[in-house]
């Protein structure tokens, strides 16, 4: 049996939330579950148990440290989670500072890229630009140059001089051009040569033949160059003779009392371009003298030809013999004027 003991006044234990605090208590319940509910069960104990006066001021001194220890604990808790909230609320301000700088850069990447846009824009109509001027470019290269050498020159080829072993050269000139000039205008004397040489120029789109260059009121051309061939007198003659055509038919239109000798001859030339600047593709060689010489030496509305011509070409075209004529720099040599076809087929003129 438990000795008897002095009786005292009850005491009671407070519970937990009257001393925290309603809040208090809502706040460090869940984090100190175990170390409240042993608090709990003291409390219990001691407000069901019989204590001595010595023994309960012990019980309330040990639950007193008990509770000083969660006030403690709470507190550092407390801290923490205050500290925790100002780096919560100092990543939220970063967060919305850096969301700020996203959506500037986001707006200038924007304009960027529409900057951008035109540019490409701009750049492609540029580009267009440029093929049409370069296309334009071409095309005014190839009416000066064959489109071969035109495409040699465009590749960088600077010293361009071909030797052709074989070729024709023809050269015209207008009979009585000095004489009309004295009658009409200068603006109208260019419009005719233009209006009879675009004509001339016309027939190059069916016949093999080169056109070199026009000087005044002549006009000179070559076959076999620069791509070579082995009919190249043949086409040269047939040229020729398209051109005393077209010139009859000019006459007829607009009633100019004006005629074309034409010269031929058939030999070696060199063939090249000299110069940076108003550059033509030309003719050297004692070939192209002597065609020079045969037009210079003929006569009126007659195409005037070297014996190396007739040569070539006497089992095709009737020929004239003119003889023996004396030749600036060459001294005699046998000439013909070409008269017409003995083949009726014009189909061989045009290979």
């Amino acid at each position: 049996m438990k000795p008897h003991t002095t009786a005292h006044p009850a005491h009671t234990i407070p519970a937990v939330s009257s001393v925290f605090g309603s809040s208090a208590t809502d706040n460090v319940a869940e984090m100190f579950k175990s170390e409240l509910e042993t608090l709990e069960q003291f409390h219990r104990t001691i407000n069901s148990t019989d204590l001595t006066f010595e023994e309960l001021l012990h019980e309330y001194r040990s639950l007193g440290e008990r509770y000083e220890n969660l006030v403690r604990q709470a507190g550092k808790l407390t801290r923490i989670g205050d500290v925790a909230q100002r780096k919560l609320m100092n990543a939220k301000s970063e967060l919305a500072t850096q969301s700020e700088i996203i959506e500037r850069a986001n707006a200038e990447l924007q304009e960027k890229n529409e900057r951008l846009r035109e540019s490409l824009e701009e750049i492609n109509q540029l580009n267009i630009n440029l093929g049409s001027e370069q296309s334009k470019a071409d095309n005014l290269l190839l009416n000066i140059l064959p489109p071969d050498i035109a495409a040699r020159l465009k590749e960088g080829e600077d010293n361009i001089a071909d030797f052709f072993e074989d070729a024709t050269v023809v050269f015209t000139d207008i009979v009585g051009f000095t004489n009309l000039a004295s009658l009409v205008s200068a603006t109208t004397i260019v419009k005719l040569l233009n209006t009879l040489f675009s004509r001339f120029d016309r027939l190059l789109d069916y016949y093999p033949i080169e056109k070199i260059k026009t000087i005044g009121d002549s006009y000179m051309l070559a076959a076999g160059i620069p791509t070579p061939r082995k009919d190249h007198a043949l086409q040269a003659a047939a040229f020729a003779f398209a051109m005393h055509n077209e010139l009859k038919r000019f006459v007829a239109e607009t009633g100019y009392p004006i005629s074309m000798r034409i010269g031929i001859h058939s030999g070696p030339v060199v063939a090249g371009i000299i110069g940076t600047r108003k550059f033509v593709y030309d003719l050297w060689g004692d070939t192209v003298n002597i065609a020079s010489r045969m037009e210079s030496h003929g006569q009126p509305g007659k195409i005037h030809c070297s014996e190396t011509v007739y040569e070539r070409l006497k089992n095709i075209y009737q020929f004239e013999h003119r003889g023996a004529i004396d030749i600036k720099g060459k001294g005699k040599m046998d000439t013909y004027f070409l008269i017409g076809n003995i083949i009726a087929d014009d189909s061989i003129l045009v290979e």
